[in-house]
């Protein structure tokens, strides 16, 4: 009997799954240590949660597969999901009432908070039977752009995290890092014909409120990688970066690490997480939402690989969906960074144009 699919990846690069036997890993270190001594399979891959002090990774060790699964099931039948109104109700009132807090201390000359994200959860039931590699399989058509990714969760077998990340975290390649941080972010207007549009994008985005935000995170960015890279290129101003129902602000930044041989898991130590799905500073950032949300596990995470020589590919566990085959539920989640001058009904409306993405995927109108 095969080994069931555990993870998936797909997107502008070519697709990377993983054949087995599979060896399972919860730590970064150990597993990348075990890929690169060479003695079993050429790649580690899965997802790394948002808090491991709350979660703890899904790692599998195994031979790359570049099998394309995109076409199976993308247009078969789907179930009829139901909302979980009491819990959708909880996580509204738990994300108004965290968004007013943090900005009673962003606007406090005595906090030290300067930007946290916050998020919120829909949950939604089905009966009968979801095929997870199928939902993979249309969330990798309907967005074809995004880097669609599929894990099964180690721990919990027949739990699957799926999305369609906008958004590329890491990528190492021999001496060479490259990645594209996304803060600062509006809703697409649809009644604009597209070029309108991301003049009217560029116009509000390139604002001091959502420059700032930005800033926070290619500063911490930059300050994480110094200790390894002596050469880093970062431009002194964002670019505006096209999503699905949305307009970011991003940054491409490249950077030479000082020696090749850099463990990725130190990278990802100090790089994660990140001001994009935590806050500034990290750790009041973290209690509080660790206080007010529900636990976000891998939303908010890393979802990628490391192979044999050492280069990885990792992006954000973001724009997705988490998919409990043992309960007959999905939950989505999505949130939103937030700064001393933020709006909460912006805030608001940005995460339903998040959820908009995986509420397509399930056929529920937006």
């Amino acid at each position: 009997m095969s080994e069931p699919t555990r993870f998936r990846l797909s997107g502008g690069s070519s697709p990377v799954g993983l054949d087995g036997p599979l060896i399972c890993y919860h730590s970064l270190a150990e597993a990348e240590a075990a890929v690169r001594a060479a003695d079993y399979g050429n790649l580690v891959a899965g997802s790394i949660p948002f808090d491991d002090a709350a979660a703890s990774s899904s790692l599998y060790l195994g031979w790359r597969n570049t099998e394309r699964l995109e076409s199976r099931g993308a247009s078969g039948s789907r179930a009829d999901f139901r909302p979980d109104i009491a819990f959708n109700d909880a996580s509204i009132a738990d994300y108004l009432r965290l968004i007013d807090d943090a900005l009673l201390l962003l606007r406090s000359p005595d906090s030290a908070l300067e930007k946290i994200v916050v998020a919120r959860a829909e949950r939604y039931f089905y009966d009968g039977v979801v095929d997870p590699l199928a939902m993979f399989a249309r969330i990798a058509n309907l967005y074809p752009n995004a880097q669609s990714y599929f894990v099964e969760h180690l721990e919990q077998p027949g739990v699957y995290t799926l999305g369609a990340s906008p958004e590329l975290f890491l990528r190492k390649t021999g001496h060479t890092v490259t990645m594209t941080p996304l803060a600062g972010t509006i809703v697409r207007d649809t009644r604009l014909p597209e070029s309108e549009d991301k003049q009217r994008a560029r116009a509000v985005l390139f604002d001091a409120k959502y420059l700032a935000e930005h800033r926070h995170l290619v500063d911490f960015m930059v300050k994480g990688l110094a200790p390894f890279c002596p050469e880093l290129d970062c431009p002194d101003e964002p670019v505006l970066v096209s999503a699905p129902g949305l307009w970011h602000l991003g940054t491409p930044i490249t950077a030479r690490l000082s020696d090749a041989r850099t463990p990725v898991a130190e990278l990802v130590a100090a790089l994660h997480p990140s001001p994009a799905v935590c806050g500034v500073p990290q750790a009041e950032a973290r209690a509080m939402i660790a206080g007010y949300e529900s636990a976000r596990e891998y939303y908010g995470g890393l979802v990628g690989w490391v192979d044999s020589d050492g280069d990885c590919e990792f992006h954000m566990a973001l724009r997705g969906l988490e998919l409990d085959s043992h309960r007959g539920h999905l939950t989505l989640r999505a949130g939103g960074g937030v700064v001393s001058r933020s709006r909460i009904d912006a805030e608001f409306a940005e995460t339903s144009a998040k959820l908009a993405t995986m509420r397509r995927v399930l056929g529920i109108p937006a």
